[in-house]
């Protein structure tokens, strides 16, 4: 079961270990476990954290690993009970302490603990012995292979069939080594990758705390009858506390709340007397915020966050909470503190080895969010570190979290019951982050290319979302993608590069839209060997991500006569496509489109990915391309063509009519009056305007709208491209968008 750490006192264990390789299981028979085993020959140093992936003596190892390190309990923390913490290990995890087993845990992402109170000597050296197993999971492959693609049998498009490891992204997905090939599990994630600590806690101390918060309302009885905010919030706490004392101890439970990130001087005071039992407690507490601050995101308010500080029996913690309420409507719409709102997100995985994930990598990353206006974000299959979530709260980035399931995942009982353990332990971990919005138990639990198909949907998907329930019982629990309102577009990649959007039907959460792409040179050659690169060796390139059929059969992107103009070529049909899906997407805001995250922020590993950025974090071309269009203003131009395609090449006939209409977003919570917009035509590299118009009008608040019609005869005496450039300008000049779009006259 999940346990928060919060401000404890604590040792760092992290640092220099040894390990073993345990390549034929023989540790258990030989009792590696034992506390004279640790200092036998054969063990080496490693750094831990750590993926084993990263060492270089190791590598993309299946199987399992030994680690040991000495420690011994300092001074300040002798009087304490001990605890030995586990920030995450990677998968199947078994500990010992002098000799003396202490448990397993089983998962990626969660951590754990265990206490070794009585078993530690505090006038000695203590040893710790881990035995960390991460197998290749024993699930079959089969052949769902497209026609034509080059490559040789094991690298042909491969399905796998009833997974049974909970790891999500880490074990099966698109972008990530052997890629879609049978060699689909490459890229081990396993090993130590987050923090280990010694931690102290007193006989009786508070384990975890599980808030909920809702805005305050009230009837108006003398008005309209209507419910409205009344001006407070309402924080409600489950707080747990553990009695080590083996009596009862009566006490009181105090809570105290104070502004966190902003200036108010008001502090909200209550305390409860209880009689804790011997063992573990739980206990309500509840308190009204007066003239509440609620959370926003960055671009609709301001982050608001509060810290409660709790007490119990001498022991006290703190934790920091929002208030907010996000809810959604049968028309799939969401609504952050009553107001409707349009999520410009982002999905996003910091990388496939989580022991390379810190708050540098996040910092630089989500301030470049930031910059290019994202509110949300959706972490796909995959839970990041807590302080990830922490940075989201305090940055005012909203999050849809999904459960680390993907793909092909077994519906067994005993699937189910292990999965069931740790979505709990992940809505205990998240639950109190006010960043977090709203919830899916699987990504995509019914993508199979298999005539029988595993009912995870109904069976798994089910217990799963029931689970997750009896933690968090307020947020929108999401059963699968494909389903209630979910969507994914990802034209020239998924979908056909040639598929008319006006006859698709659009739901309203666009939880993948994008492409493929091969990352720039410089990336490129430090992961495909140099004999590979070219002409393409395709085995190597399919196994690094390069889908064959998507670029050549969907995309239809061009080769080229070198390396360079082939990279080219992807990035630049990328970057088109791209950009034109999330103006289709944007003029159709709220008609039905609520939400659109784009796949991905940065590839999660060296991958010809999909990715703004690579996995060096060199962008590819469409990053410029998309931060030009989802600015919170954006002008737009939608072509009259059927049928309607996305990014390629618009030709008309020369002395026939283009028409198209000017579209303008405004996704602030406040109306610009007096707004110049402005639309030119001119030859592609010349000055010459052939047509143009300036006019002004309000831009409505959370709009998205038709402000003018463009109807244009295309000359005869020019064969070539057009440009049609754009602006919106507020009334002090400033401008607010800019765009583009090139047309081509053809004989």
């Amino acid at each position: 079961m999940f346990r928060g750490v919060y401000n404890r006192k604590f040792e760092d264990l992290n640092g220099i270990w040894k390990y073993r390789l345990d390549q034929n299981d023989m540790g258990y028979r030989q009792s590696w476990y034992l506390e004279k085993e640790a200092s036998a020959p054969g063990w080496k140093e490693i750094k831990v954290p750590h993926n084993w992936y990263l060492e270089e003596e190791i590598g993309d190892y299946f199987g399992t690993i030994w680690y040991t390190r000495t420690f011994t309990v300092p001074e300040y923390m002798q009087n304490d009970r001990l605890f030995l913490y586990f920030e995450g290990v990677d998968y199947i995890t078994d500990v010992w302490v002098n000799g003396e087993y202490l448990g397993q845990n089983e998962g990626i992402f969660n951590s754990f603990e265990f206490e070794i109170t009585h078993l530690v000597d505090i006038n000695k050296e203590n040893t710790i012995i881990v035995r960390d197993s991460a197998p290749k999971d024993l699930t079959e492959y089969v052949e769902a292979d497209h026609d034509e693609t080059p490559m040789s049998e094991k690298y042909k498009f491969h399905q796998s069939i009833g997974i049974t490891q909970i790891k999500g992204h880490m074990i099966e997905a698109m972008h990530r080594p052997g890629s879609m090939t049978s060699f689909r599990q490459d890229g081990n994630s396993g090993g130590i990758w987050g923090d280990v600590k010694l931690i102290g806690r007193p006989a009786v101390h508070i384990q975890y705390v599980k808030s909920f918060t809702k805005i305050g309302y009230k009837k108006d009885w003398l008005g309209d009858k209507q419910d409205k905010p009344d001006g407070t919030g309402l924080a409600a706490f489950d707080v747990f506390i553990n009695n080590g004392t083996g009596r009862a101890v009566r006490t009181e439970i105090k809570l105290s709340v104070t502004a966190y990130n902003f200036e108010d001087d008001t502090v909200s005071n209550i305390s409860r007397e209880v009689v804790l039992q011997p063992g573990d407690n739980v206990y309500k507490i509840t308190v009204t915020i007066p003239q509440v601050k609620l959370w926003w995101t960055w671009d609709h308010g301001f982050p608001h966050l509060y810290t409660a500080a709790f007490s119990a029996d001498g022991d006290q913690i703190e934790m920091n909470f929002g208030v907010k309420e996000i809810t959604t409507d049968e028309a799939g719409q969401w609504y952050l503190n009553g107001r409707h709102i349009f999520l410009r997100g982002m999905r996003y995985i910091s990388s496939l080895w989580m022991s390379e994930a810190n708050e540098t990598m996040w910092e630089a990353d989500f301030r470049k969010m930031l910059d290019m206006d994202i509110n949300a974000i959706r972490i796909g299959s995959h839970v990041e570190r807590d302080g990830l979530y922490t940075m989201c709260d305090e940055m005012g980035l909203l999050m849809w979290q999904v459960f680390p399931l993907h793909y092909c995942i077994s519906d067994s009982d005993d699937v189910i019951n292990r999965a069931s353990d740790m979505i709990r332990d992940m809505g205990m971990m998240l639950t109190n982050h006010a960043c977090m919005g709203m919830w899916s138990v699987y990504k995509e639990p019914e993508i199979y290319q298999l005539p029988d198909k595993p009912n995870v949907y109904f069976k798994l998907c089910e217990i799963l979302k029931e689970t997750l329930g009896s933690v968090d019982p307020i947020r929108w629990i999401h059963k699968g993608d494909y389903r209630e309102g979910v969507q994914n577009i990802m034209i020239g990649s998924c979908q056909d590069g040639d598929m008319d959007v006006h006859k698709a039907l659009i739901q309203p959460n666009i939880v993948e839209f994008g492409a493929d792409s091969v990352p720039c040179l410089k990336s490129l050659q430090k992961f495909i060997p140099e004999d590979k690169l070219w002409p393409p060796h395709w085995d190597t390139w399919q196994y690094w991500g390069l889908f064959y059929y998507n670029q050549f059969r969907r995309a239809k992107v061009e080769m080229g006569n070198s390396l360079e103009e082939f990279i080219h070529n992807t990035q630049e049909y990328e970057a088109l496509v791209v950009k034109e899906q999330i103006e289709f997407l944007r003029q159709r805001k709220y008609q039905p489109v609520a939400s659109m995250f784009l796949y991905y922020w940065s590839d999660a590993c060296p991958i010809m990915g999909s990715g703004l950025l690579d996995y060096y974090r060199e962008p590819y071309e469409v990053y410029d391309a998309m931060k030009a269009v989802y600015t919170q203003v954006l002008i737009s131009l939608e072509w009259e063509a059927e049928p309607h395609i996305l990014g390629r090449q618009k030709k008309y006939a020369r002395g026939s009519k283009f028409t198209g209409k000017v579209w303008v977003n405004n996704d602030h919570f406040h109306d610009i009056e007096k707004a110049q917009i402005h639309w030119e035509i001119h030859r592609e590299g010349q000055k010459c305007i052939v047509a143009e118009k300036t006019f002004y009008s309000d831009l409505e608040q959370d709009s998205a709208t038709v402000k003018d019609t463009i109807s244009w005869i295309i000359p005869e005496d020019y064969v070539g491209n057009y440009v049609v450039d754009m602006f919106v300008k507020d009334e002090d000049g400033r401008i607010l968008s800019t765009n583009y779009c090139v047309l081509k006259a053809c004989i």
